[in-house]
């Protein structure tokens, strides 16, 4: 059947698609490996520092390959092609982590490989693809898509942390990539770039001539290109907000597993904490993008960028499962509505037709933040025996950023 005679807007598919592979692009990037920190570093002699140095190269190695490969997310067959091969490269770089001795080969597997690997799906649908397929119920659509990142935190640390008990650390990595590069694989081939391809309009309108279109007609958005909105202060503004939040937020979460066990909790009571976060701030994500799509979506996300620095400031005392479950269950509230209202507003601000190519330029400075994080916690935890620090330095990122976005005011047309 043809996408346009289907009894249902092909725009959700790729919503749905977006969902899982928003939580491999997390589970695989952060949860998963953050699990098997611990056996890894003490059977290999790593330090903190050098087990994230792999972090590092993968976000660094993304943050400069995006402004080239973001441009094919705006192109027709691109983005299948790109998520095809990315699939294949995840299985084979998490497989062959089974026989690591050296850390330079985890660097290259885990760094290099994995991180090409990571250019062709997970976040990049999300906030490059989707937006594209919906204008006015483009913050739900959003929402529902990027609550797939929440699944990452729900399923992966239970699940590697399980899988890890029962066949080691090592066949943990083989079994991992194999079963997430195959769904990734499965996924790919759903993708398609925007709904004018197939003969149809944002939110299930038909482009058909001679069809009745569905749903309430919209003006047409105002995309700017990458040379545009490059002359815009809301560009500049956003970057700075959103590299900050990139010092704070991988960093601090990649730590949350060994910080609670290190303070007294059980591996398991641990990633039952992380899971409460992921389930709330999952389910909450939708709600998110219809607040999204009612209030200034630049408000929000100002409001949700302080609240967080107030919230890791309340997570370095916690202690005992009585204080984790609700602050947990706040995170979840609180920072699940980061993901969503970023790239609702990024669409917002800067249209649907150029996207990829101007999502690309926040990256390579949003992502080398974002690699740094691990690398300077996992530092400053060697350097003074604990968190408390590198925790304190990731609330005023959140903080800064909170105060950037809601000073950053939308584009005005020339």
């Amino acid at each position: 059947m043809r996408l346009e005679r289907r009894p249902f807007f092909y725009g959700w598919v790729i919503v749905g698609v977006a969902f899982v592979a928003s939580g491999i692009g997390s589970g695989t990037a952060i949860w998963g490996p953050s699990v098997l920190l611990l056996p890894m570093t003490e059977e290999l002699g790593w330090s903190r520092a050098e087990f994230f140095s792999a972090f590092l190269v993968r976000e660094l190695l993304i943050g400069l390959a995006a402004p080239l490969v973001g441009p094919l997310y705006d192109k027709k067959h691109w983005p299948r092609v790109l998520a095809l091969v990315g699939a294949a490269l995840l299985a084979l770089s998490m497989a062959l982590i089974r026989n690591v001795t050296e850390l330079w080969q985890f660097v290259a597997l885990f760094g290099v490989l994995g991180g090409v690997a990571e250019l062709g799906g997970g976040f990049f649908i999300s906030q490059a693809l989707v937006p594209k397929w919906f204008v006015r119920k483009r913050g739900r659509a959003l929402g529902i898509s990027i609550m797939g990142v929440g699944l990452g935190a729900l399923v992966f640390p239970s699940a590697v942390s399980g899988l890890m008990e029962a066949v080691g650390w090592r066949d943990a990595w083989m079994w991992f990539g194999i079963a997430v590069g195959a769904i990734s694989f499965v996924l790919a081939l759903f993708l398609r770039t925007k709904p004018e391809d197939v003969g149809l309009l944002p939110d299930g309108r038909s482009a058909i001539g001679g069809r009745t279109q569905t749903g309430p007609p919209f003006p047409d958005e105002r995309s700017l290109t990458r040379r545009e909105a490059l002359r815009t202060p809301a560009f500049w503004l956003l970057l700075a907000a959103f590299s900050l939040v990139g010092l704070g937020i991988t960093g601090f979460q990649a730590n949350w597993h060994p910080f609670l066990v290190e303070t007294g909790f059980t591996p398991g009571q641990a990633a039952a904490g992380i899971a409460i976060y992921g389930f709330m701030s999952g389910i909450v994500r939708p709600g998110w993008g219809l607040l999204g799509e009612r209030f200034p979506t630049r408000h929000l996300l100002g409001g949700v960028s302080i609240a967080t620095a107030v919230l890791i400031a309340v997570f370095l005392n916690v202690r005992g499962m009585g204080a984790l479950l609700p602050v947990m269950f706040m995170a979840g509230v609180i920072m699940g509505g980061y993901l969503i209202l970023r790239a609702l507003l990024t669409a917002n601000y800067f249209g649907r037709d150029y996207l990829g190519a101007v999502n690309s330029l926040f990256r390579p400075i949003v992502m080398g933040t974002g690699a740094a994080g691990p690398f300077l916690f996992g530092a400053l935890y060697d350097l003074q025996g604990g968190y408390t620090l590198a925790f304190l330095a990731a609330a005023a990122a959140w903080g800064s950023a909170g105060v950037i976005v809601l000073l950053a005011k939308p584009p005005q047309p020339r």
